[in-house]
């Protein structure tokens, strides 16, 4: 079946900026707004802005000002150094690069981001805004210093939650024909009626020193469980599947490479270089529509079973949480086992 390499990230997209005053739609107003953002008035919804993305970085010059509400928090550190914020238009990563976002940025919260000066880049298809990447390896960096923040971020007053939105199978279809395009990417959805495929995806180093690129240093475990009945793997979770033996028959790297072999073989090299590793679960919509759904080995959640009803397809699960598309293929991020509930 599939044999995937994956960078994972994540990222967004759309088209032409309108020169008229356009106000976002938001729930109750409660905090005052911090008088820089008081100043603010949002000048382009989020679709217009990603619209200006046409295949390439779009360097921001002129003076837009975007705004939504906050719909992610990393207090489970399943999303890392980022947020999303969302209007009734769409929704898009803000590349804040700070941990701990949730201190200063609340669910719910409205955020203006001043765009002029930032880069819309794109990431496995999806669509983000951030700094420039001096190195031009990515088409967006982290907005990763304080003053950068300060002069490009603003809070605005704290109001209701977003609603997550219903998403059905034939829009999940649709969403990955348009890709970076879709207004559903970036958003908090709620993806019904899921049953589980019995299969993962997570990409191990034999040796976290040696050269990436080289086949023979990676492990790949695709195709099936692997004995994986977790969200994700943190260090001590991978530890202790390694001594279960339930990779045994895994190959490291491929049969022409100088050192080919199976787990077994290479496990004390892998424990001493375990560490914790995203964990892609696989998952079918009622019509066979694959979603992957992907949980940092660094979550707080990453060694939680999966309940094993669900594992053994005696019951399915509804999710809760951010949509988005990795060249092609449908990715769901939870914020936190919150988002997780068996299905009716």
């Amino acid at each position: 079946m599939r044999k995937f390499i994956y960078s994972f990230a994540i990222a967004l997209s759309f088209s032409i900026v309108s020169c008229q005053e356009w106000e976002p739609v938001f729930g109750n107003q409660g905090e005052p707004e911090e008088p820089a953002a008081a100043a603010l008035q949002v000048t382009t919804s989020i679709a217009d802005l990603k619209a200006m993305y046409t295949g390439k970085p779009v360097h921001i010059d002129q003076d837009i000002v975007i705004g939504g509400q906050v719909t992610t928090s990393d207090a489970s550190g399943n999303i890392y150094r980022s947020l999303y914020i969302q209007d009734n238009t769409g929704a898009i990563e803000v590349k804040i690069g700070n941990s701990g976002l949730y201190n200063d940025y609340k669910v719910g919260q409205t955020l203006y981001v001043k765009c002029q000066g930032l880069v819309v880049g794109n990431y496995g298809g999806m669509l983000q805004i951030g700094a420039e990447d001096p190195t031009g390896e990515y088409e967006t960096a982290y907005i990763d210093v304080k003053s950068l923040i300060a002069s490009h971020v603003f809070k605005g007053p704290q109001g209701t939650p977003v609603s997550p939105q219903v998403v059905t199978e034939d829009e999940v279809k649709a969403a990955l024909r348009q890709g970076y395009k879709s207004p559903y990417f970036g958003k908090l959805v709620t993806l019904n009626n899921l049953t589980y495929a019995d299969e993962i995806f997570v990409l191990i180093y034999l040796d976290n020193n040696a050269d990436k690129k080289a086949s023979s240093n990676r492990l790949f475990l695709s195709d099936s469980r692997w004995g994986v009945d977790t969200w994700a793997l943190s260090e001590g979770g991978m530890k202790r599947l390694l001594l279960w033996g339930a990779w045994d028959s895994a190959k490291i790297g491929n049969s022409g490479d100088y050192n080919y072999g199976t787990v077994r073989d290479n496990l004390k090299q892998l424990m001493d270089n375990a560490g914790a590793y995203a964990v892609s679960q696989y998952f079918t919509m009622p019509g066979g529509t694959e979603i992957q759904i992907r949980s940092s080995g660094y979550s707080k959640f990453a060694d939680t079973d999966i309940e094993q009803t669900v594992l053994e397809q005696k019951a399915r699960i509804n999710v809760t949480g951010i949509l988005t598309n990795y060249n092609g293929a449908a990715q769901f991020t939870l914020i936190d086992l919150d988002g997780v509930k068996i299905a009716n």
